[in-house]
């Protein structure tokens, strides 16, 4: 998808830029340390996957499965698709439905990228989009009073399609931008990136559990509720120790998950400082949110989703600069939060 009469991509730029921090309240902050052709393709992957966020969250049309198909076809080059995506998007309000009006633009942005950035970027965001478009048009037939997922396989591979996908697909876009040649460091980093994604992903199902829930999508397996005898509504309004076991496997399984970016941090070349920090800021700013829901009475069967505060994400991200992105900078906060300890709620704090 080429540029069109009287378009600029400039213009496509700006837009980006500027649509980035109003759908994110984090990626905004670490995307702006990449710069160059790297910075751009991260921008325009991240904002494409949060285009497909969109579809399954928020989408206003009808249709949710022709919603999917007109987006993977718009990302394989099908103007048309993208045109019609975007004019049923603009019926709607709100950023995130303001980015999926402007999806030609942004695939502007895509179809200037070079080959190589084109075509991770390609299947990182076909991976999402088509794992979403799955288990969305499922939960829709099912209902919302049904968990989104059946068992754990299903929450790995959901954690797969919405974030595993992307932590390769950054990887590739970091090897294409600096050339990195060594075959078998390279096969190191893509066996590890989907922790990455993975990590972030639990940790965002654990947080926004009150909020899910009472919207009528429960993330945690049907499995898991089964064998406490729960439903998706029993998760919320009131505390229980079923609950806050569950919260614990959870925590834990996330907690799992961060002990390993480390190691993907360890495998990239200490010259990459940005991206480094890039990698570790999301991470860091997981462990530390893990540990301000702790302190929480009322997570994660009250009505908010604990938010850390801007001082511990200025803090934790100003003194990992000291310290280049280095994998200890982590491994220390990990430390901190020993996966299975009890949550605030059954200590008394």
């Amino acid at each position: 998808m080429g540029s069109e009469p009287g378009l600029s991509l400039d213009e496509d730029r700006r837009y980006a830029r500027a649509i980035l921090p109003r759908v994110s309240r984090t990626f905004a902050v670490n995307i702006r340390i990449l710069s160059g052709t790297l910075g751009e393709s991260v921008r325009v992957g991240y904002l494409l996957c949060r285009a497909a966020d969109t579809l399954e969250d928020a989408w206003p049309g009808a249709d949710l499965a022709e919603g999917f198909s007109r987006f993977l076809a718009a990302l394989d080059g099908d103007r048309n698709a993208a045109s019609a995506l975007a004019a049923e998007a603009s019926t709607g309000s709100g950023p995130e439905l303001d980015l999926v009006a402007h999806l030609p633009a942004v695939l502007r942005l895509h179809a200037s990228l070079p080959a190589e950035h084109r075509a991770a970027l390609t299947e990182g965001v076909r991976t999402l989009a088509s794992g979403m478009a799955r288990y969305a048009g499922r939960a829709v037939r099912r209902g919302p009073t049904v968990p989104y997922l059946d068992d754990e396989s299903e929450l790995d591979d959901y954690c797969w399609v919405v974030a595993g996908c992307v932590g390769v697909m950054l990887t590739r876009l970091h090897a294409a931008a600096y050339g990195l040649d060594d075959a078998a460091r390279l096969a190191r980093r893509l066996d590890l990136a989907p922790w990455v994604g993975r990590a972030l992903q639990l940790t965002n199902i654990l947080l926004d559990w009150p909020t899910d829930v009472r919207r009528g999508r429960c993330y945690l397996p049907a499995a898991w509720l089964g064998e406490h005898g729960l439903a998706p509504r029993d998760l919320v309004e009131r505390d229980r120790p079923e609950v806050r076991a569950l919260a614990t496997k959870l925590e834990s399984k996330a907690l799992a998950a961060l002990a390993r970016v480390p190691d993907y941090l360890d495998l990239i070349p200490a010259r990459h400082v940005r991206y480094r920090l890039f990698c570790l800021w999301p991470a860091v700013w997981a462990v530390r949110s893990l540990r301000h829901a702790r302190r929480d009475r009322e997570f994660p069967w009250g009505p908010r989703r604990p938010k850390l505060p801007r001082q511990e994400i200025y803090g934790a991200t100003l003194r990992s600069l000291l310290t280049a992105g280095h994998g200890p900078d982590l491994r220390g906060e990990l430390r901190l939060v020993p996966a299975g300890s009890p949550s605030p709620s059954s200590t008394g704090r």
